[in-house]
């Protein structure tokens, strides 16, 4: 028996990254980088790595190069036409953690463990500026999007932000107003408003002319990520000037806020016993999506313009398989328990998943009906959930919980359906040591 096609892990954790014309996706895959195609979710290439961990990268906006770091202190550059290395130059004595790529692809700025900020000439190979000043680790680092004068922005993990002026080379202002690490730091279309998001769970909002905090938006939650929206996709949200930023962090949601007002415009509704948080978020303006990273190794796509629905989901880890089964006659789909709470229904000809959220504890066990049309899941939780299964519905419609089974006082290990269009009946068993029959005709 060959092996003709495989369910693999894309994403174990780490930094994550989208092309500028939104047809690839990178991540990390432990001590390397995957390349993923984004229509399909298929892996296109391996970037292997120095068997270090990534700790960041960054792609070129033109779409030719990716630059990687790892805790080997080196920085690789990879040409994204072959996937090999291009060349590779060592970085200074500490970690990088930070690192973001200028507008016109010549530089990359580096920020390290130790507070210093590093720019490099991407094509030579070598330092153009080595800034010092932050007493602490860096946290974010964004070149400014205007090409007139070149200005790049760090931030540490006590709050502080400069602004280095490269051609003067030397810090031009220091912007005091978080208390904890600076996630997240983006500028309006015009350029003349700077976005700062952190642990603090504040979003600030900065004159960048004058260098000063126009206003403070209190966000009540740790932010990790946070953006400005285009005006054209801002203007769902009704807000007065068509600017909105959104927010990502510890409750596992996205939140609009107006960047005018501060006003809260939008919460996302989070799914039904979701523990996820997110780690990271990024606008995609071409097709008018976030891509969501949450610490479970998931990336969730919501639309703007459709109130922030999930249109489509890639699963980059899936831990230990406990339980799978084909739905339907045609076995295009694939019903997956692995060791967490969210069924997961995979199809085979192009590898996206649905999530599902329903149970509270790790399903352990899971069975589908010989219609296709229906899966029963048991979990830790001591309960059974009845999944309705229409793949051919709406992204959020195709399966839905539509009952659970509530009985057993321990673990439900075994469960089975009876097979048959007019044998509507499920058969459970639990640590427990009951064996519990339940009458689905009701359903």
């Amino acid at each position: 028996f060959d092996c003709v096609q495989s369910i693999e892990s894309v994403y174990t954790g780490g930094c994550v990254a989208i092309s500028q014309d939104e047809q690839r996706i990178f991540t990390t895959c432990n001590e390397d980088i995957a390349v993923l195609d984004m229509a399909s979710g298929q892996k296109l290439a391996d970037l292997k790595g120095d068997t270090e961990l990534i700790t960041t990268f960054a792609v070129k906006p033109d779409g030719s190069h990716l630059v990687s770091a790892s805790r080997s202190m080196q920085l690789v550059v990879w040409d994204l036409r072959t996937f090999k290395i291009e060349r590779t130059f060592k970085a200074r004595d500490s970690h990088i953690l930070a690192m973001d790529i200028d507008a016109t692809s010549t530089l990359v700025a580096t920020g390290l463990a130790d507070g210093t900020v590093n720019v490099w000439d991407i094509d030579r190979g070598y330092c153009t500026h080595n800034f010092k000043g932050h007493g602490a680790m860096i946290t974010s680092v964004r070149f400014h999007p205007g090409t007139e004068n070149l200005c790049l922005v760090s931030a540490s993990g006590d709050g502080d932000i400069r602004v280095w002026d490269l051609k003067q080379r030397k810090c031009t202002s220091v912007l005091k107003s978080h208390v904890s690490a600076v996630r997240a730091i983006d500028f309006d279309e015009s350029s003349e408003t700077m976005v700062t998001a952190g642990r603090d769970s504040v979003i600030n909002v900065w004159n960048w002319t004058r260098k000063s905090l126009i206003r403070t938006i209190p966000v009540y939650e740790s932010i990790e990520a946070a953006g400005v929206l285009r005006i054209d996709a801002a203007a769902v949200f009704n807000s007065q000037k068509g600017r909105v930023v959104y927010s990502g962090g510890e409750k596992g949601i996205v939140r609009l806020w107006d960047l005018d007002s501060g006003e809260e415009l939008f919460t996302q509704a989070k799914d039904r016993n979701a523990k996820h948080t997110f780690v990271d978020v990024m606008y995609l303006p071409q097709s008018g999506n976030l891509c969501a990273v949450t610490n479970d190794q998931n990336l969730l796509f919501y639309s703007v313009t459709a109130q922030l629905k999930r249109v489509r989901q890639i699963v980059g880890y899936n831990e230990e398989i406990i339980d799978l089964a084909y739905i339907g006659n045609e076995h295009k789909h694939l019903a997956v328990a692995t060791n967490t709470e969210q069924l997961r229904i995979y199809n085979t000809d192009n590898l996206n998943c649905e999530l599902a959220y329903g149970h509270k504890d790790i399903i352990l066990t899971l069975d589908v009906h010989s219609s296709g049309a229906i899966v029963a899941t048991g979990s830790k939780d001591n309960t059974v959930c009845i999944w309705a299964i229409n793949m051919k519905a709406p992204v959020n419609h195709r399966v839905t919980c539509v009952a659970v089974a509530v009985g057993h006082t321990k673990a439900v290990g075994a469960v089975a359906m009876a097979q048959g269009s007019d044998a509507l009946f499920m058969v459970t068993g639990s640590e427990d040591r009951t064996v519990k029959v339940w009458d689905l005709e009701p359903l």
